[in-house]
């Protein structure tokens, strides 16, 4: 196959077979580390001043935290008055956030500090912490459950059918479990789980309008939940949005660096931007820590190779692709794509 007349082969087998069988699994499952970028050299200086809540400035030094998605890490502590500043850092897309060490419920989303959009080797990033939302004494009313990552006062009926929801979930009875979540959402609409867990049966049905459209609830909820952060990712992947979906899996990622489907959908956006080798730092980092469940990642590693002309490696990647799983729907457009690169390859060891 000529990756001339056919640049994207990997691309084209995803719109076939589609992703809503790669998803359906769940977008809340468990599982990756290590998102990737390329850096253009340089020496940026990335600063800024960390505030407190109230937006006053500190009177002790904040912790400030600086990422990068192929690694990356580092931390400072700022002065006094909040003030900060990354030296030497190279060209790049990185999150920067800070704790206050004398208050650690304060926290801030990471804040993204992209370099390629800096008019100087200066840029200028300022913090401003956050106390937790909903934020209220524990057992203040007997008749309130807390659930996790922010605390919230669910009713106990909304609980109640928000568990109800996942069993049935976990049972593969979507249309019951999506009843079981509407009542949840009903019960108490800020229930930002329940309206995460509903857009991924929505997703799985293909209506991603109104799935983008409880995960964003969500995330107007609570801006840090990986889950919706990954969900509304790959809705904008859906409707070819693959810069907007490369921030926010971005964002799924720094907060939850286990996710090996966060790493799976990552490479992709990252692949119909034509960044290939981001895109192949985290495939390989998917398949490292979801061998099964990030099998897909072998075809787009494919077209990773084939693009560095590496017709030899990306039929192989095809090949395992088809040994963990021969009944795939495009099995035989992948096998054809496998000889045609095997062809390519002989073909440029006979002229060598």
């Amino acid at each position: 196959m000529s990756t001339s007349k056919s640049p994207r082969p990997g691309l084209n087998l995803l719109r076939r077979a589609g992703l809503f069988a790669l998803i359906s699994i769940s977008l809340l499952s468990g599982g990756p580390s290590i998102a990737g970028n390329t850096f253009k050299q340089g020496g940026f200086v990335i600063f800024g001043r960390v505030r407190l809540p109230d937006g006053r400035p500190p009177k002790t030094r904040m912790k400030v935290f600086i990422e990068a998605v192929n690694g990356l890490r580092r931390d400072i502590l700022s002065d006094n008055d909040g003030n900060y500043e990354f030296r030497g850092m190279t060209g790049g897309r990185y999150h920067v956030y800070a704790t206050n060490p004398e208050a650690p419920e304060q926290y801030c989303d990471p804040i993204e500090a992209d370099t390629t959009r800096a008019s100087s080797n200066r840029l200028q990033v300022d913090i401003n912490l956050k106390l937790p939302l909903h934020k209220v004494k524990k057992d203040a009313n007997p008749g309130i459950v807390s659930v996790s990552e922010v605390t919230q006062n669910v009713p106990k009926p909304a609980l109640k059918a928000y568990e109800q929801g996942l069993k049935l979930q976990k049972e593969n009875k979507g249309e019951q479990a999506l009843t079981a979540f509407n009542q949840a959402v009903e019960l108490y609409p800020e229930y930002f789980q329940a309206l995460t867990e509903r857009a991924n049966l929505l997703m799985g049905r293909n209506q991603l309008t109104e799935a983008a459209a409880d995960f964003e609830r969500a995330l107007r909820l609570n801006d840090k939940y990986a889950p919706a952060l990954r969900g509304v990712g790959y809705c904008q992947i859906q409707q070819k949005q693959f810069e907007a979906a490369v921030s926010n899996l971005e964002r799924a990622f720094v907060i939850e660096p286990k996710v090996p489907l966060t790493l799976l959908l990552l490479g992709y956006a990252n692949l119909s931007l034509s960044r290939y080798e981001p895109a192949k730092q985290c495939l390989e980092e998917a398949l490292k820590l979801g061998p099964e469940s990030s099998a897909r990642a072998h075809v787009y590693l494919a077209e990773v190779f084939a693009h560095e002309q590496k017709f030899k490696e990306a039929a192989d990647s095809i090949r395992r692709y088809l040994t963990l799983k021969p009944d795939a729907a495009d099995a035989a457009d992948l096998r054809k794509m496998e000889s045609d690169w095997r062809a390519r390859a002989r073909g440029a060891k006979n002229q060598n």
